[in-house]
């Protein structure tokens, strides 16, 4: 969003791993690993918000994190998922039919988890949706230590969804082994479907390998192709014992990414596996995303308006810069001229300098009008914006903004529900006095739904 770098937590009960990628999601920026102290996660459930975020605020001091915007990744262990099969349905009745469903299988009533789901296959017969439910009161306290810390959260998701994503397409059945921090997560996956998962703090290689088999068995519908390990704890001995028993090709886990050598990629597998999804809303049927919408929305809002704060303070500062420099020069040049005239009792021949003096103080003069006027009819960022949002309509979700003050363009991008909505939102920035030649392609009109969308409009404000 807004082509800034993007930051990923990823929650242990006793570490927290930290990354940040640039914005293109080429490289790694920064990254630290803290060890959090005994007691401030119990259960998977944090117990000491004000603590999490006085640790948080440290780590971005001490390692020089920038980027306020953070996706959180919660510990696997503390997150219900289930693979759910829908009949073929109007997408609008698509949620509903999800819920109703969910509750056969939910642990605890559905008013009690926050949930989200997505579209992980479409056939003739209906849709495959991988259901992730988490507790509202644990997430809450991941929540609210990282807004304590100033951070803006916009996404939350699970391990086993970011190592997925680390897997090719294809209809191959793969089972994921990835061990970090004493921690071990097994995976049977196929394609976007996470069909089952289990995580073991057992350190036995044998442990690893009975519950690896027990899961192939459990889910034996589907049949394992591949194993694929990830992880800086895996070894020769585990990936000895594991290819003995199940007799099945296996493969590393791999992540491209510059800055980085291969055992910190391991080491940092499942926070780098979100910097290859973009932040999308709990909403979107494509993608999964367990912060709440409301939250979403809240989030963007702070970190928008921050950004503005930021824009209009760096503006104003350098108006006055300016006009305190022209005006140190019109003070030091009347100085002079002052000069030049005492001197002139005394000696007649200064005469011809100090008039070239008040050619001076005249041109130093013009300049100064020209920065107070520049001053007074100068328009903020905040209120083009805030005419924006007042145009905007539901359905209507922009992404990014680009703001040419000189020329007074504007250019808006994002992702619309429909094409009635897009053309509302039109009509209405159309019906703003301060905005002309509203434009946006024809091309943006091709898709029914989720469209993708540009808009060019001039701001009659902008002097």
């Amino acid at each position: 969003m807004f082509g800034k770098s993007f930051v990923s937590i990823y929650f242990l009960p006793n570490k927290l791993l930290v990354i940040e990628v640039s914005s293109n999601r080429k490289k790694v920026v920064r990254h630290a690993s803290v060890d959090l102290p005994d007691g401030l996660i119990e259960n998977y459930k944090v117990i000491d918000p004000v603590n999490l975020a006085k640790i948080l605020k440290s780590v971005w001091n001490k390692f020089h994190f920038n980027e306020k915007t953070v996706g959180l990744i919660l510990p696997e262990f503390s997150i219900f998922t289930k693979l759910l099969k829908i009949p073929r349905l109007a997408m609008s009745e698509l949620n509903e039919a999800v819920n109703w469903q969910a509750q056969e299988y939910l642990p605890t009533q559905i008013s009690q988890l926050i949930t989200d789901w997505k579209i992980v296959d479409r056939s003739s017969g209906g849709f495959d949706i991988l259901l992730v439910a988490v507790n509202k009161d644990l997430l809450m306290g991941y929540v609210e230590g990282v807004e304590k810390a100033g951070l803006f959260p916009l996404m939350v998701e699970i391990p086993s969804v970011g190592l997925v994503r680390l897997l090719q397409k294809g209809d191959m059945a793969n089972l994921i082994i990835c061990k970090n921090f004493g921690e071990t997560i097994l995976i049977i996956s196929q394609n976007e479907k996470i069909i089952g998962t289990s995580v073991i703090h057992s350190q036995s290689p044998d442990e690893l390998v009975k519950t690896a088999l027990r899961m192939i068995n459990h889910y034996k519908e589907t049949k394992v192709d591949k194993i694929l390990f990830g992880g800086l704890e895996i070894n020769e001995e585990i990936t000895q014992k594991v290819t003995n028993a199940i007799k099945l090709p296996i493969e590393r886990l791999k992540f491209s990414i510059k800055n980085l050598d291969e055992n910190k990629i391991q080491e940092y597998l499942i926070p780098l596996s979100m910097s290859g999804t973009e932040v999308s809303e709990p909403s979107d049927p494509s993608s999964l995303n367990l912060l709440p919408l409301y939250l979403v929305e809240k989030y963007k809002k702070e970190r928008l308006k921050l950004q503005v704060w930021s824009l209009t303070l760096t503006i104003t500062l350098f108006v006055w810069i300016s006009f305190l420099v022209v005006l140190g020069g019109y003070l030091f040049m009347v100085q002079e001229v002052n000069n030049y005239k005492a001197e002139s009792l005394k000696n007649q021949k200064v005469t011809q300098q100090g008039q070239e003096a008040l050619k001076d103080v005249t041109l130093i003069n013009t300049i100064s009008d020209k920065i107070l006027k520049i001053k007074k009819e100068f328009t903020l960022t905040q209120e083009i914006l805030n005419k924006i949002q007042r145009a905007r309509v539901t359905g209507i979700i922009l992404n990014s903004y680009d703001l040419d003050l000189d020329r007074g363009l504007v250019r808006l991008s994002g992702v619309s529900s429909d094409r009635n909505t897009l053309v509302e939102f039109k009509r209405n920035l159309e019906s703003n006095d301060d905005f002309s030649e509203v434009a946006i392609p024809i091309s943006n009109f091709e898709e029914e739904f989720n469209l993708e969308f540009e808009i060019t409009f001039s701001y009659k404000g902008s002097k």
